[in-house]
């Protein structure tokens, strides 16, 4: 009940619209009484000139009020339905023999409703093919980090026990506490992925350079496309973020939203992962990449070992490591290049660690300092 209730709070946007409904047939609906009292001031002086034009207007602006408000309903239902399912239906106990519930956290890429929708599939299958009692934990995309912190403390200090993050944050979380990647996904035949420097299709933008003094962001501090990898070749460039782009490098706090900006023309450039690139693109050319780092390794799942016992920690992997064989549509949810699961482990993520260290210093590892 907490979880949805955080949910529904983060999720408060998606009400804007159905409020502006409704304060809409409030409005008409005034109007309508208004015209009714205007008919009846009418016909107690004798004055019926106006009088059909008047119940005119106000059946068809009455009809008009009824119909906003019934979206609005309806709209309102649909939303509360879909967040209820989405969120209470992962508390699975029928098949839990102690009915232990293993939390696993999401990164927050996109708002909490989409990481729902693209988690529940896989969340399901380990529930029935492990019989563990697993939920999910959301986080918000708020501030320069994006949430990214919040999840990271919780694998760190044993609050949940699996999750789901970049390369960036399995480095993060592995210096905090005893976490280790132990499976990735598998594009293209290979366990990396990269990101881009986008822009609009249509700009005249065409390389690093020319974005020099233009409104430039990331997506967190914290990400690997969206903060370490382009901080890292903007350093080897010998390139100071800060006094090169236009009120330095900004982040927005996820994919999406630096996405976005670069398509309401608020930005003029952003760093982002290739996913995110492939779904602006999906029905049509809208973001182009000028720039685009080497492959890294693919989002991890990582675990608690102190949290999580062997034979708990052996059936998931085992399950994640099948699932292409009977649900590969769940996990293309994720990302729709994805192929299958495969193991991996922490020495594939040094690489990351070291840039990270040359990038950020030790200051990347203080939880607190590094921000929320």
């Amino acid at each position: 009940m907490i979880n949805l209730i955080l949910n529904m709070w983060l999720e408060l946007s998606h009400w804007i619209v159905v409020s502006i409904f409704v304060l809409v047939s409030i409005i008409i609906l005034i109007l309508v009484f208004l015209l009714i009292s205007s008919r009846k001031s009418s016909n107690s002086i004798g004055d019926n000139s106006n009088n059909h034009n008047l119940t005119v207007i106000g059946i068809v602006a009455g009809i008009i009020a009824i119909c906003l408000l019934a979206v609005g309903f309806f709209a309102t239902i649909n939303e509360i339905y879909r967040i209820v399912e989405s969120t209470e239906t992962y508390s699975n106990t029928e098949n839990n023999v102690n009915n232990q519930i293993y939390y696993l956290g999401i990164l927050p890429l996109e708002k909490p409703t989409t990481m729902l929708e693209r988690f529940a599939g896989i969340r399901k299958y380990l529930v029935d093919t492990t019989g563990l009692n697993i939920e999910l934990r959301l986080y918000s995309t708020t501030g320069e980090v994006g949430g990214y912190t919040a999840v990271v403390r919780d694998i760190a200090n044993g609050d949940i026990d699996f999750a789901y993050l970049a390369s960036v944050t399995t480095v993060q979380a592995n210096g905090n506490g005893p976490v280790i990647p132990f499976v990735c996904a598998q594009k293209s035949g290979s366990p990396t992925y990269q990101g881009d420097l986008v822009v609009k299709v249509d700009s005249p933008y065409q390389s690093l350079e020319d974005l020099k003094g233009k409104k430039v962001s990331g997506t967190s501090k914290s990400s690997t496309s969206g903060g370490l990898m382009p901080e890292a070749m903007l350093k080897q460039n010998s390139i100071d973020s800060e006094t090169y782009f236009d009120g330095g490098l900004t982040y927005l706090g996820s994919h999406d939203k630096a996405a976005e900006a670069v398509l309401a023309g608020t930005i003029e450039a952003a760093f982002v992962n290739d996913t995110t690139l492939t779904k602006y693109n999906k029905n049509g050319a809208v973001l182009r990449s000028v720039w685009r780092h080497d492959p890294v390794p693919e989002f991890p799942f990582v675990v608690n070992t102190e949290k999580v016992s062997q034979e708990v920690l052996n059936k998931v992997k085992n399950a994640l490591l099948r699932m292409h064989e009977t649900n590969l549509e769940d996990i293309q949810a994720c990302d729709t290049k994805y192929e299958k699961w495969v193991s991996i482990g922490w020495e594939d993520y040094m690489g990351i660690k070291t840039a990270i260290d040359e990038v950020h210093g030790s200051i990347f590892y203080n939880l607190n300092e590094w921000g929320e």
